[in-house]
């Protein structure tokens, strides 16, 4: 890793959700910062070898965790063990913010193929599955 300062981050944009990488290809872990759009999210899913992090900073989320759902608003952490079924809406009437940290690093290569989904992406849809289990996610549901 280099030392210094930036502003410039590489941005990925899929389903609602924008997701500027925070992290470098040097981490050991995957940063994010996510703006959620009201009523998008992630779908319920389960990450089989990734432990994940959520920050709250603005906005107001509903996650899914295990078998329950909780709404969170700003400060509010969210802690995902691997193999935990996890999922997130917007539920709020503008953007919410959150900051995702994943470890071991690479969720930022999911979020990449995510976006690079041939446009217009609804008639892609079907390259969906292939890209998550790629990345060793599992789509089990709808939003929470």
């Amino acid at each position: 890793m280099e030392a210094g300062i930036t502003t410039k981050f590489e941005q990925t944009d899929f389903a609602g959700i924008n997701a500027r990488i925070i992290n470098a290809d040097t981490s050991l872990f995957t940063i994010l910062d996510m703006t959620i759009k009201p009523g998008f999210g992630a779908p319920a899913h389960i990450s089989a070898s990734e432990d994940k992090l959520f920050v709250v900073l603005e906005g107001t989320l509903k996650y899914l965790i295990g078998d329950r759902t909780e709404v969170a608003g700003p400060g509010a952490r969210v802690q995902v063990p691997k193999g935990i079924v996890h999922g997130f809406t917007n539920v709020g009437t503008g953007d919410a913010r959150h900051i995702l940290v994943s470890t071991p690093r690479r969720h930022e290569e999911f979020f990449r193929d995510l976006h690079n989904i041939p446009e217009p992406r609804e008639q892609h849809m079907h390259l969906l599955p292939g890209i998550a289990e790629r990345h060793d996610q599992t789509i089990v549901g709808p939003l929470p």
